[in-house]
């Protein structure tokens, strides 16, 4: 590519990413009729019809949309929900981050604190990205295991709506660097603005159903095992890399997944999550300008070999698993030849 094209691309993507400005009308479609709209027709399928078929359908709708309440309070992270900077946060925090168990400011903090210190040792969530300890079948699903029984509940609500402030409020010594994470200040602890939130859902679920255990079963439960283990693995998968990747292309571990199916986009990747590089690249840009911005970043060489792409999210794991598997082959097949050896001698 000549220095004048390089020059011409690089200013249109320039310039597109300065016209992607966040729309009002999309940005409440997306939560009030793809993310509440359809989480509640969900819910209406069992409260009508109660059985275990309905019930398992709901479940699996509650747990997809709450992940799409997720990803709008992602891009409000970024303020790219709503133009308005006060009603994106505002409306991002009460009907998209407390449902669903989220503590909107801390989890913010940690996430600008990811985009900023990614591949780095101090990024928050880089033992969720990096291999090191998921390299093995056995240290794979404990990983995630570990998450569903109660490491998701300490990162998410005892670190992050407990810790975190106190460490902020508490005097930083002189010769310490400052906290990688860096928390807005507030009246009170915001873990308590869960509580009316909660209890609102808590009731409406009652009354509805005259069930009182429903909460709990097909609220908090899709919170603390399935959308948990999805929302973690979806998270590895976006960083995750493999031996044969190129050197090049992996060296900022950033990965978008070109051919999710239905099903990978309903519970992974709601509202265009799995063009994830191009959103490290450019987090400002609202989701649905994504695709665009993908192709126009796809015919750049400068940013094409900038990151990695995947055939699709099940691809992934199943070349990472048959990966892992093949080494703890090996090193098995090692360990014995070793042993063979020693007694040999």
């Amino acid at each position: 590519m000549s220095a004048d094209s390089k020059q011409a691309s690089s200013e249109l993507v320039t310039q597109f990413v300065k016209s992607s400005k966040p729309i009002t009308s999309r940005g409440l479609l997306d939560l009030i009729v793809w993310s509440w709209g359809v989480l509640i027709l969900g819910l209406a399928v069992y409260v009508l019809f109660p059985n275990v078929l309905t019930f398992t359908f709901a479940f699996l709708v509650v747990t997809s949309r709450m992940g799409a309440l997720l990803a709008v309070a992602h891009d409000a992270h970024h303020n790219a929900f709503l133009p308005n900077k006060k009603w994106n946060d505002l409306i991002a925090a009460w009907l998209c981050a407390y449902p669903v168990g989220s503590i909107y400011g801390s989890s913010r903090a940690v996430h600008m604190a990811h985009h900023k210190l990614l591949n780095t040792p101090e990024d928050p969530d880089r033992n969720f990205h990096f291999e090191a300890n998921k390299n093995t079948p056995r240290q794979f699903v404990w990983h995630f295991l570990r998450l569903v029984l109660g490491g998701q509940l300490w990162t998410s609500i005892v670190v992050n709506g407990v810790l975190r402030p106190l460490y902020k409020e508490s005097a930083q010594p002189a010769d310490k660097p400052a906290p990688v994470v860096v928390l807005s200040r507030r009246g009170h602890p915001e873990i308590l603005n869960l509580v009316p939130v909660q209890l609102v859902i808590l009731l409406t679920l009652w009354a509805v159903s005259g069930q009182w255990w429903l909460y709990f079963a097909i609220w908090l439960g899709p919170i603390f095992t399935l959308g948990t283990f999805l929302g973690f693995l979806r998270g590895f998968v976006d960083h995750a890399r493999l031996p044969d990747d190129s050197s090049t292309q992996s060296a900022d571990r950033l990965v978008t997944v070109l051919n999710a199916n239905f099903l990978e986009r309903a519970f992974l990747a709601s509202f265009d999550f799995k063009y994830h590089a191009e959103h490290h690249m450019f987090p400002t840009v609202p989701h649905y300008y994504l695709p665009t911005l993908h192709t126009i970043l796809q015919a750049d060489e400068q940013y094409r070999s900038r990151y990695l792409t995947r055939p699709s999210y099940s691809s992934f794991i199943k070349d990472y698993w048959t990966q892992i598997n093949r080494n703890a082959a090996a090193k098995n097949n090692a360990h014995a030849s070793l042993q063979a050896s020693n007694k040999t001698n």
